[in-house]
């Protein structure tokens, strides 16, 4: 054991002059893999033994000189055939499983999850704090003091993410006894604490796992985000107190910490940032502070996505004062997929308020960035806002216009919104535009149409037959044959027989050397 102390010093001293994690990921593997074939200790201080990689290298472990340790793969000072040879050296002692996978925890900064003592709502912070927390308390102290308790409880994820349930659980418990106001807020910050010792737990996941434990933390996660904005969607009520905006600038700070650091967090910083800062917004003097504050931020940064989030910042602010027109021209300056969710809420706003001066300016923003950018991908908000636009101000034609020019991405959405509205005459023309034919609807589809307006369909069923017979061949025939029956049934329900007969009269005139045709017809009963 005197051997394995040193060796764990030895390297745990190495491995804090370097970022050598990955080294150690590999060595990890490569001892899972069984690749180390030989291990002999020849003195108090030194191991040497041979490791099948690739190739086979010789490798030489010196506990007192680390630096002097060497492998023929000819990496500087450290390398994953050194790992794997300490990993193999581990097995070989006394309980030698556990003490392996005890020593690529600790060389990696963790620890395992049953060492680590839990805190529970009876914890000292709990029966020191009496669950009380007033509104002289500093926020600032609270989150100082989530960090002293439960700041390494990110180490005990390393197979589930499960653990951070306690965690959230006991810290909710510091505010248990409080006033409700107090106790919404410091939620929201226990929150948006747990939720960063995810993603710090994230960063330690190797590579080949990554996956599995971001779609673990999405689930896991997705309960608590929708808390936190239930929760601070009740501060919107009522004006807010000194003690709530100081709360507010506590965890401002710390999710502003978060936005500026992670480029693709799983958790949207920025997003949670824009909610905090639209509480502080209608308070003039803290809106300046602040505006001078991102746009002087702004002007010196150089990160793309930085810069796109101190500007969508800034945009909320001016939003907060009413001022559309600036918060649309800061708002052109960011990453369009990265403020879109603040976008669309505020349209909605403006259109029940009816400011339609206003949503038309929005409109036309979100407008000119689809024509420009050709990303429809995201196109389906924006369609939703302008049927909503259309129903509530019919007399306006721009929405619907919109719509049009993203045909045919906007198909779908414009077909059910003429369905919707009872604008038969103008579906039926989408349908010819867009060449759809009966056969493409669902029975059920059909049916409001042919029983409020079945004459707007007679057009789309002439075009249908026409095109069946001239495929030339038994199906298409077939399917001609049945939409004549169908037509049949639509000019008699609007009491037109005579047209019918002209009709039917020209078509056997045109096709009666068709004998496959004429079969399907008699088939069908229409001969």
């Amino acid at each position: 054991m005197q051997m394995y102390n040193r060796l764990l010093t030895a390297f745990e001293q190495l491995s804090s002059e370097g970022s050598y994690s990955n080294v150690l990921k590999q060595g990890w593997k490569l001892y899972q893999n069984q690749v180390v074939q030989k291990v002999n200790v020849y003195s108090t201080n030194m191991i040497n033994g041979i490791v099948k990689d690739i190739e086979l290298h010789a490798v030489v472990i010196d506990s007192d000189h680390i630096r002097y340790s060497s492998c023929t793969c000819q990496q500087p000072v450290y390398c994953e055939h050194m790992a794997a040879l300490l990993f193999q050296y581990c097995k070989m002692l006394e309980n030698g499983k556990v003490l392996a996978e005890q020593a690529y925890f600790q060389l990696l900064g963790l620890v395992r999850a049953s060492s680590i003592p839990s805190v529970t709502t009876n914890s000292p912070l709990a029966q020191n704090n009496d669950g009380q927390i007033n509104q002289q308390v500093d926020p600032e102290e609270v989150f100082q003091k989530m960090m002293q308790l439960f700041g390494d409880d990110w180490k005990k994820c390393k197979h589930s993410f499960h653990p951070l349930s306690n965690t959230l659980t006991s810290i909710k418990g510091m505010a248990k006894s409080s006033q409700p106001t107090i106790q919404r807020l410091h939620w929201c910050a226990s929150i948006f604490f747990v939720i960063s010792l995810g993603e710090r737990a994230l960063q330690a996941v190797d590579s080949f796992s990554r996956y599995y434990h971001e779609m673990t933390f999405k689930r896991l996660a997705e309960p608590w985000s929708t808390q936190l904005y239930e929760l601070l969607g009740l501060l919107q009520d009522d004006a807010l107190q000194p003690y709530e905006r100081q709360w507010i600038r506590s965890m401002m700070n710390f999710t502003f910490e978060k936005a500026t650091t992670l480029e693709k967090p799983m958790f949207e910083w920025d997003y949670a940032y824009y909610r905090l800062i639209s509480f502080l917004a209608p308070y003039d003097e803290q809106n300046e502070e602040l505006f001078t504050q991102l746009e002087n931020l702004a002007r010196d940064e150089n990160r793309e996505y930085v810069v796109s989030f101190l500007y969508g910042s800034i945009a909320v602010l001016m939003l907060g004062k009413k001022s559309d027109e600036k918060a649309i021209y800061y708002l052109e300056k960011c990453q369009f997929d990265r403020v879109q969710r603040i976008i669309y809420p505020i349209v909605e706003t403006r259109m029940s308020n009816g400011e339609w001066d206003q949503v038309e300016l929005w409109m036309d923003f979100l407008n000119d960035h689809f024509v420009q950018t050709q990303q429809v991908r995201s196109i389906g908000p924006f369609l939703q806002l302008c049927r909503k636009g259309s129903q509530q101000q019919p007399s306006n034609s721009k929405w619907l216009k919109y719509m049009v020019e993203f045909l045919p991405h906007s198909y779908a959405a414009l077909s059910e919104h003429y369905i919707n509205e009872q604008q038969y005459k103008d579906w039926a023309e989408l349908q010819l535009y867009m060449g759809r034919k009966p056969e493409d609807f669902k029975a059920n589809e059909l049916q409001p149409i042919e029983k409020y307006a079945p004459s707007v369909l007679l057009p789309m069923y002439h075009q249908a037959i026409e095109l069946s017979i001239h495929s030339r061949n038994r199906q298409g025939y077939r399917t001609a044959a049945k939409h004549m029956k169908k037509l049949h049934g639509l000019y008699e329900q609007l009491e037109k027989p005579n047209v019918w007969r002209s009709y039917f009269d020209m078509m056997q005139s045109r096709y009666n050397r068709l004998r496959a045709f004429q079969e399907e017809l008699l088939k069908g009963k229409l001969l």
